[in-house]
């Protein structure tokens, strides 16, 4: 007991010391931390379940700050406040760690609750925040799924639920009430999509009816119906064909015949996306024709100098409605605008003496012995050749074949018989030099006239026969792409008619002049279809600004050619030839212009020569063809000399270029030239610019041009003071200008 004591008596000094060590101002900064924590808790409202994960990071905060001043709780002021934390952090502790493990149930309560207080987009809020918090939780996707449906979205809608029945497990309650909104959600968006077809909203109905093919595919449940969605997909874009076509019409009708274009492109654009659907486009072309054809009157109608540019601007729009529904229609219209701009043909003549120096190439040319009907189906013909010597599934005893031929002899020995018999086994599996040569023995063996009579009647059956089997076979080696193999067997098919002196025979021609018309047709659908690669590969190499191989690509075309029964359509590549022309000459213009500075080192007869080449993509819009070109402006720029600008400036407007001068005072600016130091000379441009375009009447464009590009621009305004002011005044005067 004394010992106790005196232990005890021994520790008091130490406590004494202890809480002796803590100054008032420690004791303050352990309180006012307390203080802190137990506000913060006490402050914790658990119906704001969006701060629960919050409150959980404070009641931990709190465990800290508790273990850290644990030692000092014998101090009177600190145990209090901490003892109240401590009972704080406790309770609120218990309360919200239920609650984080029940969290996503409770959002999903809110979110009950705001939804029958038509309160739909708080609502799905909470939803949401409920499948935040728990992403199986099944009725909170039902219930997002069934917001989505409720907006029209039924293909996002379908998709939760799927999610909800194939990974979440549901229970079979809720699996039911799931199964339940997916058939609704389906039979809802096809019954809508149906009224609108009725009222008319094609466009609308089908892209509901989209959503919903979107979905089929992973249709585990047999609610979808593929078959009458994709019929009404189709009625659909039907619908909305035929609609544009009424509006153009209607357009058209009321003679805003621009407007009807921007239709019936928009038309054609849909009318390609959805070509698989869309069957009966006679309408279109008949369209496109009427407003091509009311482009082409207003052109005819503005004849006077003064509506030149009006001219120019209709036909552009005539021939760029043409290229796009392209065939007969391009070319009739390429001809009526041909006409109308004062020239007789569309025909380039170096492409025409391309294609004039190629010789044609085909069978029927190399074979005309053969060819005396080329008037009537050659694929009729040949299938007439085929029931008449081609075995078949369907017809495996034709019935001029030599097999027929052999049961009809009349052979007077057994040898003979046998022979005959061997020719017919060589000639179906395809040994056609066996069978000759088996008839060669068998001649040898005939003794007598009747005999001999009977090996004739087998060599013109096997003749007959073997022409017709090799010409089937280079047809076939055609539709398989192989036409050297082709070539081959129509030679050795010469060969065999020519050795037996049978190119005469009337069923041999017919034969020949049958199949060699098809090979020609097929060989032409080949050579069209190279023709078209060409097409692509050129319009490749305008994209990359290549013309010189767009150009190549263009010649190698034209020197495709077939037989003279050939009809090749090189329509595409006359009017791409059409459109590389004004790009290949400004290539060929560029290339001489950089010369002069690469060779010459003349910096000012370079200026020259590339503002003459800048004038030419100007006036050519050649930018509508990006086609890449550096300006001048740019350029000179680069060069950093701004005394150089300045003489260029002087210089271009001494010889009347005066639209790529202007361009040039845009590089002063680029300098950091102000407005006021190049008053003077954009007066004078002004001024000059406008007594050009006054005198010259095709300046029209140039005019309309320059406006469009300064008069918005406060930089120049010095420039269109002055064209403005001069236009006006002269064209008042009168003094150039007469209407």
């Amino acid at each position: 007991m004394i010992k106790k004591i005196c232990f005890f008596v021994c520790l008091l000094p130490l406590w004494h010391c202890e809480a002796q060590i803590l100054s008032d101002v420690e004791v303050k900064s352990i309180t006012t931390a307390l203080d802190r924590s137990i506000k913060e808790i006490s402050a914790q409202n658990t119906d704001n379940l969006s701060l629960i994960h919050v409150y959980g990071v404070q009641i931990q905060q709190a465990e800290t700050t508790l273990e850290k001043y644990k030692l000092y709780k014998d101090n009177a002021q600190i145990a209090t406040k901490w003892l109240c934390l401590k009972t704080l952090a406790q309770q609120n502790k218990e309360i919200i760690n239920f609650i984080e493990q029940n969290l996503s149930q409770r959002f999903y309560t809110k979110g009950i609750n705001a939804l029958y207080n038509n309160k739909n987009q708080e609502a799905a809020q909470l939803f949401q925040k409920a499948i935040d918090e728990n992403a199986h939780n099944v009725m909170a996707n039902y219930q997002i799924a069934n917001l989505k449906l409720d907006s029209n979205n039924a293909e996002q809608a379908i998709n939760i639920l799927y999610s909800v029945l194939e990974t979440m497990k549901p229970s079979e309650d809720e699996r039911v009430v799931c199964m339940s909104l997916l058939s609704f959600a389906y039979n809802k968006t096809m019954v809508q999509s149906l009224a609108m077809m009725k009222e008319g909203k094609f466009a609308d109905a089908q892209d509901m009816l989209a959503q919903l093919r979107n979905v089929c595919p992973k249709d585990k449940y047999g609610v979808c119906n593929e078959e009458m969605i994709t019929a009404n997909i189709e009625k659909c874009k039907t619908g909305v064909y035929n609609d544009h076509l009424s509006v153009t019409k209607r357009a058209l009708d009321m003679g805003k015949t621009d407007i009807a274009a921007d239709f019936i492109a928009s038309t054609f654009d849909y009318l390609n996306r959805n070509q698989e659907d869309i069957k009966a486009t006679r309408d279109f072309d008949q369209m496109a024709q009427s407003i091509i054809g009311s482009y082409i009157k207003d052109a005819k109608r503005l004849t006077n100098a003064t509506q030149y540019e009006a001219r120019i601007d209709v036909l552009k729009k005539a021939k760029a409605l043409a290229e796009m529904v392209g065939g007969s229609v391009e070319t009739k219209t390429l001809k009526d605008i041909a006409a109308i701009e004062g020239t007789t043909s569309l025909t380039d003549s170096r492409l025409d003496s391309i294609e004039d120096n190629t010789p044609s190439v085909g069978y029927s040319d190399t074979y005309a012995q053969y060819v005396n009907d080329t008037l009537s189906d050659s694929q009729t013909s040949v299938s007439s050749v085929e029931k008449d010597y081609i075995a078949t599934s369907n017809n495996k005893l034709p019935k001029k074949s030599v097999a027929v031929e052999q049961t009809k002899t009349q052979s007077l020995s057994k040898e003979l018989d046998d022979k005959f018999f061997e020719v017919r086994s060589f000639i179906t599996v395809n040994n056609y030099e066996k069978a000759l040569e088996v008839l060669e023995s068998a001649n040898r063996l005939a003794r007598i006239d009747k005999e001999k009579k009977e090996v004739e009647k087998m060599y013109l059956a096997a003749i007959r026969e073997i022409t017709a089997r090799r010409m089937s076979a280079a047809e076939y080696a055609i539709f398989q792409g192989d036409i050297p193999k082709a070539d081959s067997l129509v030679a050795v098919t010469q060969d065999l008619i020519a050795t037996y002196k049978m190119g005469d025979d009337f069923e041999v021609k017919r034969i020949m002049n049958s199949y060699l018309l098809a090979l020609d047709r097929k060989v032409c659908d080949k050579k069209q279809e190279e023709i078209d690669v060409y097409v692509n590969n050129t319009l490749n190499c305008i994209n990359k600004n290549d013309f010189y191989a767009a150009n190549q690509n263009i010649e190698k075309a034209m020197q495709i050619k077939g037989s003279s029964q050939c009809r090749l359509d090189k329509t595409r590549i006359r009017a791409l030839k059409r459109q590389i022309e004004k790009p290949l000459e400004y290539v060929d213009l560029r290339e001489k212009v950089m010369d002069v500075l690469d060779e010459e080192k003349d910096t000012m007869k370079f200026i020259f020569g590339y503002a003459g080449l800048e004038q030419f993509y100007i006036d050519n819009y050649l930018v509508e063809m990006r086609v890449k070109h550096e300006p001048l402006r740019s350029i000179l720029h680069s060069w950093g000399d701004d005394k150089l600008v300045i003489k260029s400036i002087e210089y271009l407007m001494k010889y009347r270029k005066f639209e790529v001068s202007l361009s040039l005072v845009g590089a002063l600016k680029d300098f950091g030239y102000k407005t006021k130091h190049t008053k003077d000379i954009q007066q004078k441009l002004g001024e000059m610019m406008a007594l050009d375009n006054l005198k010259n009447a095709e300046k029209i464009e140039q005019y309309h041009r320059v406006s469009d590009l300064y008069q918005g621009d406060s930089w120049f305004k010095s420039f269109n003071k002055s064209y403005n002011k001069n236009y006006e005044k002269w064209k008042k005067e009168n003094k150039f200008f007469s209407d």
